[in-house]
Formats: C-alpha cells, structure tokens, sequence
C-alpha cells in the first residue's frame, strides 16, 4: 500500500465554485441574537469520529462546557472518548425535513461530504467553519487565521473556511512580521505528521513502526520503502502541470489570501515524515525593509502583537521540536531566527515553526474563529477582538 498521498493520479487542484445558496447567508445580518439565551447553545460537529473531529470534541467542552451537542459521522455508532460514550448519528440523517436546528457546526470532512452536507447546515440555521479545501480560495468566503485575519468574521458572515494545517502555523509568524517590517518573498519546506493523513494511516503507522523497530537493523530493511514507517516521502498527491502538489499550492495560495497579499511570491516543497502528531516548518523569509534580529525578536515574543504563538529566543532552536507541539497544543513554536547570509540588503531571515497539526492546525483554530460569533468560556480559545 503507497501512502496516501500517491493514492490519486495527477490532476489539478479543483475548488468548487460557491452554490447560490451561500451568497445570501453570507451577506445577511440580523439585528436578533445569535442564539437564544435562554437555552443552551447548540453545537455541531461534522466528522466527530476522526482525529481532528475528536479534539474538536474537547475543546468544546473547554469553550462551552453548557452546550448541546450533536455528533456526526458516516453511519450511526456509538463514540468512546475521554472515558465517555458519545452517540453519532449519520451524517445523512441531516438531509430529513425534521433534522435539528442548530447555533454552530464545525465540520472536518473532506471535499465531497463538505459540498454536500455544508448548504443543508446554512439551511438549518448553523454557523459553520470547514476545515476542508472546499472553500478556502472562494473571494465570498473569508478564509481565516484566528489572531491574523480574525476580523473577517463578523455577525454578517455564516461560514468560514479553516485553513490547511501548515498555513496555520506560517501565517501566525509572518502575519505581524508583514505588518510591522512588510513582506516580500518566503521558501517553505514542511516536515509533516503522519497523522494529517487521517487517523487509518496513523493506526498503520504506529503498527507498522513497532514491527519495523523491533528489528535491530541499522538500515531500516524492515521497513516499507513506500510507507510512512520509519520513512520520509514526498507529500505529493494530485500534483499538477507545474510540479507541485496540493498541499504546496495550498500554503502558497491560502497565505496570499490570509495576508491579503495577491503578489506574495512563496513556494513550498512538502514531506511526511515519520511522526505521529506535530508538523515542522523552515523558512526563509524576506521582508519589506532591512532590520535587526532583536527587532524581530520583540515583535514575535510579544502577545500582543504576535498572538498564540511561542517564541523560542535565540538561533539554536533548542526545544523546538515536532514533539514539543503536543504539549503546546495550542499554540505555534517558532524561533531558530537566524540572518539569511545569503542577502547583502539584511532583508532575509531563517526561521523555524511547528505546530500540532490536529489542534492548531485544525480543532483550535477552528473554535478560535467561532468565538467571533459566541465568545467561550476559556479565554486561551478566543480570538482577539
């Protein structure tokens, strides 16, 4: 079995444009409140047996621990998870004329499903944020990073376009660097987690590691050469005519869309590696004006300016790991600053992000944009504003 990535032939990377149905619950504002007060909110969650829609299911209970909730997934079945049972209803269960109605839908499916169970949520009165491609590059659809572009996503809007798990962490670094010093160019190259594949390649990853190591052989013949085990392979699915992959074309087309920077000129190369949760990032920066490391270093290490974000001071990088992700699940690591030597002109720097990509890559950023609509009860879950 070839890792996913290699699972679809070549092709260019298709967004649907936007149904009809969405121009009007995008433009429309209502002067009632976005839900009842004296009832529990209503919430959501499309996907709910998957690893992202797992951890959504978490912070949920952090942001608003009063809410109902309705789980989804492809067929009726019951959820263990975090010592409780959870029912799941299916997913086309919502398509009846008496589904419930609800306050806020958060929905980790993939293109298909989104496009088909997305217009019937709008219908049934939910504000949604999908994760998936689906949306993410439509002008009537505000693709957003929560402490970057988070403004977008007022009373007016229904549905938000979560970004990809790499655009996160990358646009949460460059978005003040561009504000404070301007922007010019960035190369990119991920190290990415086994488990953005979904959580089936992650259960072979882990099985297929344990045989593999348990093997005292220097060289890795136990392993796979086309598996993600003890392994590093191209992320390389539905590459296109100009050689790169969908996940390259999606860090450079979303960040020019984040950063509201048309002529942003990025390029990415990206790689799974053999990790379970936790995406790596280098990048080589040029900004708008030349400028020194400390100067640099004040506007990342500040909250204020540089939101959900640690920095890590220094050129080492000692610390900043794809593991330390999870135990800063919330948050993008970034430090390693270094001068680009490269550069006369002291524009250019090095940089290192990662982040993990089922929390801030996904769930988190997805509840941090719904705060812009009902603000939670954890404050470290809400976006600023």
């Amino acid at each position: 079995m070839r890792p996913p990535e290699r699972a679809h032939p070549p092709s260019r990377l298709e967004y649907p444009p936007i149904q009809p149905i969405y121009a009007g619950f995008v433009r429309e504002r209502r002067a009632l409140p976005l839900h009842d007060m004296s009832r529990a909110m209503r919430i959501c969650i499309l996907g709910a047996t998957g690893l992202v829609g797992r951890e959504s299911l978490d912070l949920v209970h952090r942001a608003w621990p009063g809410a109902e909730l309705a789980l989804y997934a492809s067929r009726d079945q019951t959820l263990e998870h975090a010592g409780k049972s959870y029912k799941v209803r299916a997913a086309a269960s919502l398509e009846s004329a008496d589904a419930p109605r609800g306050d806020l839908a958060l929905v980790a499916l993939d293109d298909d499903h989104s496009q088909r169970y997305v217009p019937r949520l709008l219908e049934l009165g939910y504000r949604v944020v999908d994760k998936s491609n689906t949306y993410r590059l439509d002008p009537k659809v505000p693709l957003v990073v929560a402490g970057v572009n988070c403004a977008t996503v007022t009373d007016a809007v229904h549905l938000v376009a979560n970004p990809n798990c790499t655009t996160i962490p990358f646009a949460l670094a460059t978005g003040p660097l561009k504000r404070r010093f301007g922007l010019q160019s960035a190369s990119v190259s991920t190290y990415q987690a086994v488990s953005g594949a979904g959580i089936g390649a992650l259960d072979e990853f882990l099985a297929e590691s344990k045989a593999g190591y348990a093997e005292p052989n220097r060289f890795g013949h136990g392993f796979n050469a086309s598996h993600y085990a003890g392994n590093a392979v191209p992320h390389n699915g539905k590459t296109d005519d100009s050689g790169f992959s969908a996940e390259e074309r999606k860090l450079v087309q979303e960040s020019r869309k984040i950063l509201d920077f048309p002529e942003f000129a990025v390029s990415a190369q990206c790689c799974r590696v053999a990790v379970a949760v936790g995406h790596y990032i280098n990048t080589w920066l040029t900004l708008g004006q030349a400028t020194s490391l400390a100067e640099i270093e004040a506007v990342l290490g500040d909250a204020k300016q540089t939101p959900f974000v640690t920095f890590y001071a220094g050129s080492s990088g000692d610390g900043l790991s794809a593991l330390s992700c999870v135990k800063d699940r919330d948050h993008a690591l970034v430090g390693r600053l270094r001068t680009d030597a490269r550069d006369p002109s002291g524009k250019s720097i090095c940089l290192t992000m990662a982040a993990d990509n089922l929390r801030l890559g996904a769930a988190t950023n997805a509840v941090r944009i719904a705060s812009r609509w009902f603000k939670g009860e954890d404050a470290e879950l809400n976006a600023p504003g």
